[in-house]
């Protein structure tokens, strides 16, 4: 479960895909592929970064060598890149030591950058799974709260991204070792889906986002106990496949999440109605068993988990807004990503992958505002749209 596309003085992780050259099987083992050739396609071809536009370019020291590539391909393309770096552990330091009166001030430079830049890329990756997760809560909703206006304005300011790492952002060992997976079989599967056809892909996203029409009805079921009904705004459903542009709307920005993969649409906010069931999820590095969220006319009307249910919920009475609305449904496609065998490891573009996302939707369109958004990926369900089966226990099709 993420934040995802939220931002927050926090260290962000936006994740999206790039279409790169063939990564070899020894680069993919040693976790060294051609930054030079990612940054190209990044920027040319995701972004399609033109001559003196200024674009924005963040990370971790953790990806320095994919951020230098980066600096270079904007140059070439004739783009004015600037590079910010998001230290975690200081990041951590400074929300924990900070007196709460100085964490209320809005961050005025990001509003700043909202209206000055005209493409943000991002890159991330997480070494430290359980670093925020003894913060506490309270100072958390505060920074949420300071930052909603920058939300706001980056919701409706005009510019283009891309990001690098879905879930989990870009693979670590400690990432991987967190949801039980092999690193190695992690960072091989991460870069093939990056360097997947994204031009066939592109197709099944067209296919599938012309049955997520305005007004649909939509049912989610899976064997964990998941059923749930809800209709689809009159928002129009949109595509990530690598390329900005395919989300170029009539206002706010441009997104594109590597690796690609998925079509999401907005919820009517009032009209959710059931039970989602998630076996297993993340919420700042604290596994949380068994989370039951039951739905009545589009709010949740009542959360309990196993086990660690107890942070989500503390964290959503907390927040403002509309918070506890179902707003967003998620479909991968990416067809060379896939859930590993034995791991709790999920993501958004994974082919068949459910996501289901609850508050903040403004950044896929919608007009849910809140100063926070939850997303949970469900695992093996079904889903149908007017009684059409889009994705089959957790697989793309009847």
């Amino acid at each position: 479960m993420g934040q995802r596309r939220f931002l927050s003085l926090l260290p962000v992780i936006v994740f999206a895909a790039v279409i790169c050259r063939g990564v070899s099987a020894q680069e993919a083992a040693t976790g060294h592929p051609d930054y030079d050739a990612i940054a190209q396609k990044m920027v040319n071809y995701a972004l399609e970064v033109r001559p003196g536009e200024v674009v924005i370019i963040t990370g971790t020291p953790a990806e320095m060598d994919i951020l230098s590539a980066l600096v270079v391909a904007v140059s070439k393309a004739g783009g004015q890149p600037t590079v910010q770096i998001n230290i975690p552990e200081a990041n951590k330091r400074a929300v924990m030591e900070t007196p709460p009166k100085f964490l209320k001030i809005i961050p005025t430079y990001q509003l700043i950058q909202a209206r000055a830049a005209d493409c943000f890329i991002f890159t991330g990756s997480i070494n430290d799974p359980e670093l925020f997760a003894d913060v506490p809560e309270d100072r958390l909703a505060i920074i949420r709260q300071a930052n909603m206006p920058v939300n706001e304005a980056f919701s409706r300011a005009r510019y283009r991204s891309v990001s690098l790492g879905q879930t989990g952002g870009i693979p670590t060992p400690a990432f991987a070792k967190s949801v039980g997976a092999k690193y190695e079989e992690m960072l091989a599967m991460f870069w093939k889906s990056v360097d997947t056809d994204y031009d066939k892909m592109l197709i099944t996203g067209q296919n599938i986002s012309g049955m997520l029409k305005p007004k649909s009805m939509v049912k989610v079921t899976s064997t964990a106990g998941t059923d749930l009904t809800f209709k689809i705004s009159d928002i129009p459903a949109r595509i990530n496949c690598g390329r900005s542009a395919e989300n170029n709307a009539a206002y706010g920005p441009s997104q594109a999440w590597l690796p690609a993969g998925e079509v999401y649409a907005c919820v009517d906010p009032a009209s959710a109605t059931g039970t989602m069931v998630v076996p297993t999820t993340s919420f700042r590095g604290k596994t949380v068993k068994n989370l039951e969220l039951t739905f009545k006319n589009g709010r949740i009307a009542a959360l309990k988990a196993d086990e660690n249910g107890d942070l989500i919920e503390e964290s959503l009475k907390m927040s403002t807004g509309d918070k506890d609305v179902f707003s967003l449904i998620d479909i991968g496609i990416n067809p060379d990503s896939q859930p590993l065998k034995g791991s709790d490891y999920y993501s958004w573009e994974m082919a068949g992958m459910v996501t289901a996302g609850i508050g903040l939707n403004t950044w896929a369109g919608g007009d849910v505002i809140s100063d926070t958004g939850l997303s949970f990926h469900l695992a093996n369900s079904i889903i149908s749209v007017d009684g059409n089966n889009i994705v089959t226990e957790g697989r793309l099709g009847q």
